[in-house]
């Protein structure tokens, strides 16, 4: 005689049950984590990285402009000679280095071989005319050229690589001052663009 629940006959309902019961904590166990990382992010943007996570979001809403008298060449030469980059891509502790470079843009990216691209961020050079011209002084050219961050990735949320998106904005602005003292500088809201994911 074969035993089962009183009421059900063959035991499907109670095979029914049990596959009902552990599909209920599957979704418990997925729903509890990602409650947890939704925690875990909130945390890290409005706590632990509260400084990062708004500087973050500042830094790559932003594109500086700046008009200076300057060749195109003379401000590629000096942005490439005084900004701190890598010589190329490092195999292992992840740093700023020249992605690409020609006569009209410099693309910085930031990471390693080993890790991911965090950021990669541009300097657009576009000459905007002749000025200053007088009997004593040759004709100068006016640069417009643009500083920006075109690519990123989160953690948790908050931005990565905040503290080299900073140290290259100073830099460029320190190498495009020692060119031209007199430079125009503006702040403007860059293209928006989503970050490339929210990688851990």
């Amino acid at each position: 005689m074969n035993e089962t629940s009183p009421g059900a006959p063959d035991g499907i309902p109670g095979v029914l049950m049990g596959v009902l019961v552990l599909a209920a904590l599957v979704v418990l166990a997925v729903l509890w984590a990602k409650l947890k990382d939704y925690a875990r992010s909130k945390a890290k943007q409005h706590l632990f990285a509260r400084r990062d996570h708004r500087e973050g979001r500042q830094l790559v809403a932003e594109e500086l402009h700046f008009t200076l008298a300057a060749g195109t060449r003379d401000i590629r030469d000096a942005v490439l000679s005084s900004v701190r980059l890598a010589p190329r891509c490092p195999a292992v502790m992840a740093d700023a280095y020249v992605l690409e470079a020609t006569d009209t843009e410099i693309v910085v990216a930031y990471g390693s071989a080993l890790s991911r691209r965090n950021f990669t961020a541009s300097l657009e050079l576009r000459s905007s005319g002749a000025f200053g011209t007088s009997d004593r002084q040759p004709e100068s050219r006016r640069v417009d050229v643009v500083w920006g961050i075109r690519t990123w990735t989160l953690s948790d949320g908050v931005t990565d690589g905040v503290s080299v998106m900073r140290r290259l904005r100073e830099d460029v602005e320190a190498a495009l001052r020692n060119l031209d003292p007199g430079l125009h500088r503006t702040v403007r809201q860059g293209r928006s663009q989503a970050p490339r994911g929210d990688e851990r």
